[in-house]
């Protein structure tokens, strides 16, 4: 179990995201090379799931920073036992991405730990080649280009929480576990493509700052 001490040094974070589209059709009428691109990927990996490249874009375009967009980013911190929630958002996501980079320099600065669920994998990822499409520089906090992997300093607690386990496992799973209340309870991330083309951003927030309380709580038991 960490101790309040190591607690206090991490920051913990979720993103949300969603296509820059709010369809195929509009991605079609409006970047007809992207939707040629995603019908290529919709080929090689969706086609037995999905029987229309549409249809694949409408459950999987959230996954793909390429094809997508950052939501909000929302980030806590526990210390002497108080919990501090904020999110950035930023209809413009060039600022948006300005922002989220000045926030890993900052964590870098106070020797902060990137933390959260599934982030080398999904989290991290997404906002290193946001990044990169944006021109700004990655924080070296969360830089893992010729790093070993002893030099990164993210800390994953699905890492954490699954072990050797060839088994995977959701952070919704794993709160259960740990007697944590869900906090998918109103929407969860199949959900924000369809949330923020309805104009529901606030929800959206609310889902990604539950989502980090929730991760406070899941460190404090493990």
């Amino acid at each position: 179990m960490l101790s309040e001490k190591q607690i206090s040094n991490l920051l913990f974070f979720d993103i949300e995201t969603c296509g820059q589209y709010p369809d195929y059709a509009t991605f079609v009428e409006k970047d007809p090379d992207g939707a040629s691109i995603w019908e290529k990927k919709w080929n090689l990996y969706h086609k037995k799931e999905f029987a229309t490249a549409a249809e694949s874009y409408q459950n999987r375009v959230s996954i793909y920073p390429e094809f997508g967009r950052i939501v909000c980013l929302s980030y806590g911190i526990h210390r002497n036992g108080e919990t501090t929630i904020k999110t950035i958002s930023d209809e413009n996501e060039n600022n948006m991405m300005k922002l989220i980079y000045q926030l890993f320099v900052h964590a870098g600065a106070k020797c902060l730990r990137p933390t959260g669920w599934n982030v080398k994998q999904f989290d991290i990822p997404w906002i290193q080649r946001k990044l990169m499409m944006h021109g700004i520089e990655i924080p070296d906090v969360i830089d893992t280009n010729e790093k070993k992997p002893w030099e990164v300093s993210t800390f994953d607690l699905k890492q954490l929480w699954r072990g050797f386990s060839t088994f995977d496992c959701t952070f919704e799973e794993a709160a259960y576990a740990m007697n944590i209340p869900s906090p998918k309870d109103d929407i969860d991330g199949s959900q924000v493509h369809a949330e923020y083309w309805k104009g529901n951003i606030d929800r959206i927030k609310s889902y990604c700052e539950k989502d980090v309380i929730a991760m406070i709580q899941l460190t404090q038991k493990i």
